[in-house]
């Protein structure tokens, strides 16, 4: 009786220590992937503001070419649209700051 009570301890005793072992890689690997999405949502978020701001100069160029029918004319539009959409980021990087 004594040596079973002694081997069924064992046996729970290791597959304790089993289920530790297994607890801690599914905790390492809930880290990992935790900060995986926070990596992922980082770079969704870049994307995001890259796709706005190109919907933006993509509305303006669309503008200038409507509002000039010469080729000479679109180029000077973009231009100064493009100078114009850089002085406005410059503006709110500084109100950022």
């Amino acid at each position: 009786m004594a040596v079973d009570l002694k081997q069924q301890l064992e046996r729970v005793a290791a597959k304790a220590d089993l289920i530790v072992e297994r607890c801690k890689r599914l905790t390492k690997q809930r880290d990992e992937l935790l900060e995986r999405i926070a990596e992922l949502e980082r770079k969704l978020e870049t994307s995001e503001k890259e796709a706005a701001r190109l919907r933006v100069d993509n509305e303006y160029l669309s503008l200038a070419s409507s509002l000039f029918p010469d080729r000479k004319g679109i180029e000077n539009a973009r231009s100064l649209i493009s100078g114009l959409v850089r002085d406005i980021d410059r503006c709110i990087l500084d109100l950022k700051e």
